[in-house]
């Protein structure tokens, strides 16, 4: 699984959306749809851990769900 579709799966058991997680995190939309979409693939690890933290999540887990 792509760090991608890791957001896409723990935003969906949350129920936050790119909007909100973009607030939560700090990390511009963009950024996080170009995640999404696969445009990106690995974000820089500040980036990862605010994602992170946006989440609610340990930074692992978001590590563990990505190939």
């Amino acid at each position: 699984m792509t760090f991608g579709e890791a957001l896409i799966q723990i935003m969906g058991e949350k129920g936050i959306s790119v909007t909100e997680l973009a607030a939560k995190s700090g990390v511009r939309k963009q950024t996080i749809t170009e995640l999404i979409k696969g445009r990106s693939k690995e974000p820089t690890f500040t980036k990862a851990k605010a994602l992170a933290n946006g989440l609610g999540v340990p930074l692992q887990v978001l590590a563990d769900m990505t190939d």
